[in-house]
């Protein structure tokens, strides 16, 4: 049985990376310049695989990949409120079904 502490690590795992991916747009807004978002995303990504594999250390890879997931959800959530991005009905569809497919995988554990 996957551990409660492997379970918060994926789920940090999954903030970090999606965080991560905002730097990395703002960063790259800004080519060809280098500039402070792209490293600090680089920093985050670099947290967020400590993380997951620590995470895959202490649980089950069955449970803990799915729930890295998360991250896709993140981003769309993070891309309205950040970019001001639409979201078409087709791609809140895809979150959804990302949401039910974490979900069903956790409950389906023994």
């Amino acid at each position: 049985m996957t551990k409660l502490k492997a379970i918060c690590l994926a789920i940090l795992c999954a903030i970090l990376a999606a965080t991560a991916q905002i730097f990395q747009k703002l960063g790259g807004n800004m080519l060809p310049e280098i500039t402070w978002p792209i490293f600090i995303g680089l920093l985050l990504y670099a947290i967020a695989l400590l993380a997951f594999i620590t995470a895959l250390k202490e649980g089950e890879v069955t449970v803990i990949f799915p729930i890295v997931a998360v991250s896709y959800i993140l981003v769309t959530i993070y891309a309205i409120l950040i970019f001001n991005e639409p979201i078409s009905i087709l791609r809140w569809t895809g979150v959804l079904l990302i949401f039910a497919g974490v979900t069903m995988t956790g409950a389906g554990r023994k």
